[in-house]
């Protein structure tokens, strides 16, 4: 059985660590748990200390009230009664019954019953009795030194006992310390074996077969994940030497049509980078992209004309282009279905193309086409995405930060008033106190509009911004997120985009601040008729019943951004025992028709 569990171990380097950490987590809690208990009896003890050695002082007080020669009858008595309370109280305060173990057992509980039962025996009647007796009081005087002698020895053991559980305490985090550097220790020795030789011994074989070698193996040792992984690279090796002894002749024969084909696709593919229609620097970018066309092409010229009849006019042309003479002007449609998008125009000396020069100007034209119509597209929605955000902005400003700098002038004028009229000190402390509360609300607030407007869409489109988003809340709070994307091959707008994700964010950090959940889905999926769904559910505490109030702004500018994308937000109660489930409805298809 032994034997299983060890073999079960070294088969996964993450049982290894669980392991490792387990017996951490094991020791910190077998030694923690004791040093909590004696820190807070020392606690205690402390304070049990401080208590005692003021009845020292207190005792010496009742003997001079008692023997007080300069007070009459009325002032002495009314000090030897307040004495005799204030000492009987600091005997049963619950400071110093907090810092004593109550049990016959407990050396301090005996002396502390002992001393408690002379006060009220004997010293407290004997105070009282001297108020009027001359021989009473002469007794207490007498008797106050030894009174005082049995204080000293309670608190005396108070602090044996104390320095007792100090000492006990040191030896536990000796302890502590001694298993964490042990099991630590083990841990390193772990990952050294089990993962850094193993990695290296790879990195070394890596580096021979990208010299040419590929006879050299990776050792397969403990099969976990590194063994795998080993298994899995010399395989990888055997097909690569395989691959590589077949592909020289396959190469061979094939060399000039795959360069052409691959200097055909290098050049589409940085047309896209090139092309930003209406800016002269870019318009030269696409000049030198025509270059490059004319001599993979064996053209002579070449340029490309935006619109259509008399309003259009050259865009972009290759350097040859006025130069050229007695050439056939071949012309190619940047767009099928929009002609007046404008054309592509190619300058060849024969009559007639070959086929693969036909496609190669087709694919050229159409993809010049795309990027402009793209690139315009995308200015657009990025207008239209500038203008929506300033009014989201500007509301947001209006609702939370411009009302707490209100309330802190109306506090400021307030303190004004005070300080000229010299009012009580308490009353200007406590105006100074909501001027800071209410500066301090304001700073939180402008950190969270300006952490909510820093969001950008990277060229990952929704999906790569949703797995950013998702990413950075479970790494940030340590929750875990399950994340079901089905939006495969389906995009939104930038716009519209920016609004989904604002409202993904918003009902994650809802989760965070008041769920209490321990499991979060986010969900994105696409209805029959064609609206884009994103689902935020959780197994929290649910969502009260009027869950505007612990936010006064963020709800409603999540409704906002709904309503702005033509859509509908749904906040409800995901299960009768609890869990909280916001619901977005985005109608797809309306880009750039979004209410304003």
């Amino acid at each position: 059985m032994l034997l299983k569990f060890i073999a079960w171990v070294r088969g996964s380097i993450a049982r290894q660590f669980q392991l490792v950490f387990g017996t951490i987590t094991l020791l910190m809690m077998l030694v923690a748990l004791p040093a909590i208990v004696l820190t807070e009896l020392s606690t205690g003890s402390g304070g049990a200390i401080n208590v005692s050695g003021s009845m020292r002082m207190q005792s010496y007080k009742l003997a001079l009230a008692v023997a007080d020669p300069f007070s009459d009858f009325e002032a002495r008595e009314l000090k030897t009664t307040r004495a005799c309370e204030e000492f009987g109280a600091k005997l049963v305060s619950r400071g110093l019954l907090n810092g004593i173990q109550q049990t016959e057992g407990d050396e301090a509980y005996r002396q502390y019953k002992a001393l408690k039962a002379r006060f009220e025996n004997d010293i407290r009647p004997l105070a009282e009795a001297s108020i009027r007796n001359f021989e009473a009081r002469r007794r207490i005087v007498t008797e106050i030194p030894s009174f005082v002698e049995d204080v000293d020895r309670f608190v005396q053991t108070l602090e044996t006992g104390l320095n007792e559980r100090l000492a006990l305490l040191k030896w536990l985090l000796a302890v502590i310390l001694s298993g964490a550097l042990g099991v630590s220790w083990l841990m390193l020795r772990v990952m050294k074996k089990s993962i850094f030789e193993p990695i290296s011994e790879i990195g070394s074989a890596a580096n021979a077969v990208r010299r040419g070698d590929f006879s050299v193996r990776a050792r397969v040792g403990v099969p976990n994940e590194i063994g795998r992984l080993s298994s899995a690279f010399n395989y990888m090796v055997d097909e690569l030497g395989r691959l590589y002894g077949n592909l020289e002749a396959e190469v061979a024969r094939k060399t000039r049509d795959l360069n052409r084909r691959n200097e055909g696709l290098q050049l589409l593919s940085r047309v896209g980078q090139s092309v930003r229609y209406g800016e002269r620097f870019e318009a030269e970018g696409l000049s030198a992209i025509l270059d490059e066309a004319c001599r993979l092409m064996e053209a002579e010229g070449a340029c490309v004309r935006v619109g259509a009849g008399e309003s259009s006019y050259v865009l972009a042309k290759s350097s040859g282009w006025d130069a050229m003479d007695r050439v056939v002007i071949q012309t190619v449609a940047l767009s099928e279905t929009t002609p007046q998008a404008g054309m592509l125009e190619l300058g060849f000396h024969a009559e007639s193309l070959e086929k693969w020069q036909t496609d190669l100007s087709l694919a050229l034209a159409q993809s010049v086409g795309r990027s402009i119509e793209r690139v315009t597209r995308q200015l657009d929605d990025r207008r239209l995405a500038v203008l929506e955000e300033r009014s989201t902005i500007a509301r947001e400003l209006h609702d939370s930060i411009a009302q707490s700098l209100s309330f802190s002038r109306i506090q400021m004028h307030r303190l004004k008033i005070f300080v000229e009229r010299n009012e009580p000190r308490d009353k200007v402390l406590s105006t100074v106190n909501e001027l800071s509360q209410g500066i301090s609300t304001a700073y939180s607030q402008l950190r969270e509009v300006l952490t909510a407007f820093r969001l950008q869409i990277s060229s990952a489109g929704l999906n790569g911004a949703i797995e950013e988003t998702t990413d950075e809340f479970r790494n940030r709070t340590g929750l875990p997120v399950t994340v079901r994307n089905t939006l495969v091959g389906i995009e939104l707008s930038p716009n519209e985009q920016v609004h989904v994700i604002h409202i993904l964010r918003e009902a994650l950090i809802n989760v965070e601040k008041h769920a209490r959940a321990t499991e979060i889905l986010v969900t994105m999926s696409r209805r029959e008729s064609g609206a884009v769904v994103l689902t935020v559910e959780d197994n929290g505490v649910g969502i009260p019943e009027q869950a505007g109030r612990y936010r006064h702004f963020g709800l409603t500018i999540m409704r906002e951004r709904a309503e702005a994308l033509g859509g509908e937000l749904t906040i409800e109660r995901a299960a009768p025992e609890g869990g909280t489930r916001v619901i977005l409805t985005v109608p797809h298809g309306n880009s750039g028709e979004q209410k304003r």
